[in-house]
Formats: C-alpha cells, sequence, structure tokens
C-alpha cells in the first residue's frame, strides 16, 4: 500500500492541488503524525480526496477549523481502514502544561487502555507524534521518547511505528530502525512509504 505520510513541518502548501494530484496521484492513504494545522490536513484531503487519519502533536494551528471529514485517532484509538488496523498516540512529553503533553505514567495506561478496548486484536501500523523510547530521539527532554510505547508493540505487535516530533535535515533523510519485529520509521515534512501488510 502506497501512504503519503506528513507532519511536524507544512511543506506541501507550496504546491497546487493539480500538483500534488500529479506527485501523490498512486497514494490509497494519507498519515499525519502531528504538528500540522488543520487547514492544511484540509488542504491535503481535498486536494488529493484520499482518506486521512491524524494523531495530534503538542502544538495544534487552527483547532476551531473543522476536520471532521478525517480521522482523528489520539489515545490510543484504533480504527480500520483500507483494510488496515491502526492506532494512534498523540502528544509528546509534558514540559508546560498544555494540551497533549503526557508523563511516562499517563502513557503507560493510554497504552494498556486501547490494548483492553482493541480486545487484543494485533494491529498492522501505529502512529504517534513522539518517539519510542531509546529511538530516534532527540537531545533535549522535549523530544525524548515514551518507552511505554514499547510495550504497545509488545502487545500490538505492528509492522509500523510511524512518527514525527524529531525533526530531520530534510524530508529526504530516513531514519529506520527495528525493535522486536516492528520497523520504526521517523518522518519529518513529508514521505511516501510503500507498506506491506
Amino acid at each position: 500500500m502506497k501512504v503519503l505520510i506528513i507532519c511536524d513541518d507544512e511543506i506541501l502548501y507550496k504546491y497546487n492541488p493539480g500538483q500534488l494530484k500529479e506527485m501523490f496521484g498512486d497514494i490509497e492513504l494519507i498519515l499525519s503524525c502531528g504538528d500540522l494545522g488543520n487547514k492544511y490536513l484540509d488542504y491535503i484531503f481535498s486536494s488529493l480526496d484520499k482518506p486521512l487519519v491524524y494523531v495530534n502533536g503538542n502544538h495544534i494551528y487552527s483547532p476551531d477549523h473543522d476536520i471532521s471529514f478525517c480521522k482523528n485517532i489520539d489515545g490510543g484509538t484504533m480504527i480500520k481502514t483500507n483494510g488496515i488496523r491502526i492506532v494512534g498516540f498523540d502528544g509528546s512529553p509534558f514540559y508546560s502544561g498544555q494540551a497533549h503533553q503526557y508523563m511516562e505514567k499517563d502513557v503507560f495506561f493510554m497504552v494498556m487502555k486501547s490494548f483492553l478496548k482493541a480486545k487484543f486484536f494485533k494491529a498492522d501500523l501505529i502512529i504517534s507524534h513522539a518517539p519510542v523510547g531509546g529511538f530516534h530521539e532527540g537531545n533535549d527532554p522535549i523530544h525524548k521518547g515514551f518507552f511505554s510505547y514499547r510495550k504497545a508493540i509488545e502487545y500490538f505487535k505492528p509492522k509500523y511505528w510511524i512518527h514525527g516530533h524529531v525533526h530531520l535535515k530534510n524530508h529526504h533523510e530516513i531514519k529506520e530502525s527495528m525493535y522486536k519485529d516492528t520497523k520504526i520509521i521517523n518522518v519529518f515534512g513529508y514521505k511516501v512509504l510503500d507498506l506491506e501488510f
């Protein structure tokens, strides 16, 4: 399945809808890993007319702009779309008390709750804003990962975990790691991935 992943940088605004269709006409699904404005998500969704599934980051822009036509999966929600099960975890480590900031214990309970709610089903793919603890982390406390996400990998056994939050030099840079049988991928700006399920 060809998937467009977007996060952290609204770089695709520089292309008009016709250009976006030409660039991404063969994708089947759009995933957003956070820190993008609702107007931007609306623009991408409206231009490409493909299902868009998203989690929020620690920054939310134009929150009053309605994007109910996209699927929000914050808080460990699981959905099935295009034949694949996707779980989503929003936010970042706690640092200022704003929305979508969590302590490690909060994330642990979020992971446990999502696993029980999913009735022990496996997930094909997990998206988050923050990284998995120990993988692709930044140098400051805000950009550290959550070690409870490792439990989510052990419970859900996803083939892929895709996150943002930790900015790369550009959207061409690739940062991938393996934990157990899960490939962890850091995306910045946008990236098209051909995912096999």
